[in-house]
């Protein structure tokens, strides 16, 4: 006898065990008292009344995921619940009085059947839940949805019958609960267009849905004056007459076959949320949206919708919401928003071909706060649009073609800006300022490899949470080392290896995550490029100097034309210059030397006229420039300079001899000739005068001045002889000349 007690305890303990591992209590931040035993593969529902640790008068018991498939009479012996949820079970049957126990106190009630056994509703939900207020029941294959089903539910406010095959529904479905069924959900079913005539009739209905149906044509003056939600989303609606419903604030008519064409009628006054995403609707009706509305939402993604001009918003200052995402918009219209005071989020997604200015959000400026444009192929000009938005809070530009960021303070002028994504793009180089309200930074997927982050930007964004840099080839240097200790300080100690910012330089730490080195392993090593200028020579050609600290590197030039990456170029490492020709007037150029290891730009803009328009990444090289063209300049002064002094002092010394040698420049000539070609023959002319009378005479005057003969040919000489230089010089000597 004793020991059967202690088997029978042992067994009730272990039972008692089992539940508390498999079950879990606790009350919810509304009160509410729960008992969560939801995915634990349960195939039957726990007998909770043998377990005292369980208090029994909890208000919800959680049963969904599991492997229920019956439910027993007698199973909610001694529970009080409110609220029981056995969704995604696939249950076959339930007995008659399974609910008996729970029928004073159960209000709320979710199960899924399985739909190839189960064809009716059980009689255990029509007889046994007198006091139920909501009621959703899932997979059942009804087909038809039978009268006086809900005979016994006096207070059912809501019901939901979803994913139930319900083809039609009979006259006198909702008889006893038309007074007071408020909220009536037939998502996922078969139904079509007649349903209305028997809705209508519940005169206090407030939310409708009837989703994924095969309704084709919808009148909404048949539905009472009291309907506030209306859902007739994935549907094949063909047509739409919207009249008499003033009650009217949210109507969703996504993925249906709606035109423009087809729909009558205005927008209900009261109207504030209206969704029209995926149809064929290109315009808005003249006198669909009316004077006066209440539209706060306004959704026409993916309609091919135009935008015509720039009134087509012009009743819409109250609206605070609008998606005009996958539409192929190019050109929005100017002065579109001045009509949207309070708009306050675009989403603008997926124009592929949009094209944006700087009075683009002109209207908006400050009441904007998120925007996004994904995938619309902006390029690093469109930005400027972007910088008048003062209030901004986030702004998304992922998927496009953004390569730097114009101007560089565009995000530091936006105060209030707490998120920024501009991942897939293809930047190169990103600013480093930033708002001290950034909280999220998301430059994932692009070409970064040197970061302008240092220890002054991290104490300014001092709310920085998330940084995400992951897929960029970046640079681990001495210069990544502040954002190496923001990586240290962010992220749980045990996660840090494991972050995705991967490094492609220098060689040996290439494919390493940057979380992995350590501090000593963030070296700089000798710049490759010592020096890199870039000169305007007209307005078609630029020359690009540079000098290499090693001529066994391979270098290359990559030049971006207006953001549009041209071919790159190998440059001869032996030369010092390059030479770009038959260039674009009045563009503007990123010129790029790139090594294993540097990476160094310079911008350009070729002008139409002959001077030089130079904008540096480094100021110093636009300075340097200036100083050596003011260089060029005086020196050139100085050398004319000396040239005219030397030639003044030649003329002067000149002067002078000649009036201190006045007869100096008088000679005595005789005709000589000799044979270029240096033979000694020669053959003496006739003179006026004979040498020795000559030599004798200017004896007489200055005896060291030398005498010159200039002597006339012979009468006998024949031009076809050979050439002759005609001179001969006869130095004087103080003595007189003997002749032989």
């Amino acid at each position: 006898m004793y020991l059967k007690f202690l088997l029978i305890t042992f067994i009730v303990h272990s039972s008692c065990l089992n539940l508390l591992d498999i079950c879990q209590s606790g009350i919810r931040d509304d009160g509410i008292n729960y008992v969560h035993c939801a995915r634990k593969s349960l195939t039957e529902i726990p007998h909770f009344s043998s377990n005292r640790l369980f208090n029994l008068a909890f208000d919800e018991l959680i049963l969904s995921d599991n492997l229920i498939t019956h439910i027993h009479a007698n199973v909610f012996n001694g529970l009080r619940i409110k609220r029981l949820i056995m969704s995604g079970n696939h249950i076959k049957s339930i007995d008659e009085n399974a609910f008996r126990e729970l029928e004073n106190y159960l209000e709320e009630l979710i199960l899924e059947f399985d739909s190839t056994i189960v064809d009716r509703i059980p009689q255990a939900i029509q007889t046994n839940l007198i006091n139920i207020k909501s009621l959703t029941l899932i997979g059942l294959n009804l087909r038809t949805l039978s009268s006086n089903i809900f005979n016994q539910m006096k207070k059912l406010e809501s019901l939901t019958l979803k994913s139930c095959n319900i083809q039609f529904i009979e006259i006198n479905a909702f008889n006893t609960i038309d007074k007071h069924l408020r909220y009536l959900y037939l998502d996922y079913n078969k139904l079509n267009e007649k349903i209305f005539i028997e809705i209508n009739r519940l005169i206090l209905l407030e939310k409708l849905s009837l989703s994924h149906n095969y309704i084709q044509e919808f009148d909404i003056k048949l539905l009472n004056f009291n309907l506030q939600y209306l859902d007739l989303s994935y549907n094949y609606l063909k047509k739409l007459i919207l009249i008499n419903m003033n009650n009217l604030q949210i109507l969703n008519l996504q993925n249906n076959l709606l035109t423009s064409e087809n729909i009558y009628g205005s927008i209900p006054k009261q109207l504030k949320e209206l969704i029209l995403d995926f149809n064929s609707i290109n315009i808005i009706n003249k006198n669909f949206i009316i004077e006066n509305n209440s539209l706060e939402f306004l959704s026409i993604q993916s309609n091919e919708f135009l935008l015509t001009n720039s009134n087509i918003f012009q009743h819409l200052n109250k609206l605070k919401k609008l998606n005009l995402a996958r539409n192929n918009i190019q050109i929005i219209p100017k002065g579109l928003f001045n009509f949207t005071p309070s708009l306050e989020d675009l989403n603008m997604d997926r124009n592929p071909l949009l094209s944006l200015s700087i009075d683009t959000f002109s209207g908006i400026e400050y009441s904007l706060h998120n925007i996004s444009c994904q995938s619309c192929s902006l390029t690093s000009e469109s930005l400027i649009a972007f910088s008048c938005l003062k209030n901004l809070q986030r702004l998304k530009l992922q998927s496009n073609l953004l390569t730097n960021i114009y101007p560089e303070n565009l995000f530091s002028s936006m105060l209030k800006l707490h998120v920024i994504d501009l991942q897939r793009n293809q930047l190169i180089q990103i600013s480093s300022e930033f708002p001290s309200s950034l909280r999220e930074l998301v430059l994932s997927n692009n070409r970064l490899t040197i970061l302008p982050f240092n220890n002054q930007t991290f104490q300014q964004l001092s709310q920085l949470i998330t940084l995400d840099l992951s897929s960029n080839p970046l640079q681990c240097d001495c210069h990544i080392k502040p954002l190496y200790y923001w990586l240290l300080k962010h992220f749980q100690s045990e996660l840090v290896p494991y972050v995705q910012w991967i490094c492609s330089k220098p060689e040996y730490l290439v494919g390493k995550k940057l979380g992995s080195l350590t501090e000593h392993q963030l070296i700089c090593q000798e710049k490759e490029i010592s020096s890199f200028s870039v000169w305007l020579k007209d307005s078609e050609t630029i020359i690009i100097e540079w000098s290499l600290t090693s001529l066994s590197l391979p270098l290359k030039l990559i030049v971006m034309e207006n953001n549009n990456l041209l071919p790159i170029i190998n440059l001869n490492k032996t030369q010092n210059y390059y030479v770009l020709e038959n260039l674009k007037s009045s563009t503007n150029y990123s010129l790029c030397l790139q090594t294993n290891e540097q990476y160094l730009c310079r911008n350009i803009t070729t002008n139409n006229q002959q001077y030089i328009s130079l904008s540096s990444s480094s100021s110093s090289s636009s300075s340097s420039a200036i100083i050596d063209i003011e260089y060029l300049i005086i020196g050139i002064t100085i050398g004319i300079i000396i040239i005219l002094l030397i030639l003044f002092i030649l003329i002067l010394f000149l002067i002078k001899q000649r009036k201190q040698y006045p007869h100096s420049l008088k000679s005595t000539t005789i005709d000589s000739y000799y044979q270029t070609t240096g033979s000694d023959t020669t053959q003496i002319a006739t003179c006026n005068n004979s040498i020795e009378e000559h030599s004798i005479k200017s004896l007489k005057h200055h005896q060291s001045t030398p005498i010159f003969c200039y002597c006339q040919l012979p009468s006998n000489y024949c031009q076809d002889q050979p050439s002759y230089h005609i001179y001969h010089e006869i130095p004087l000597y103080n003595k007189p000349p003997v002749i032989i």
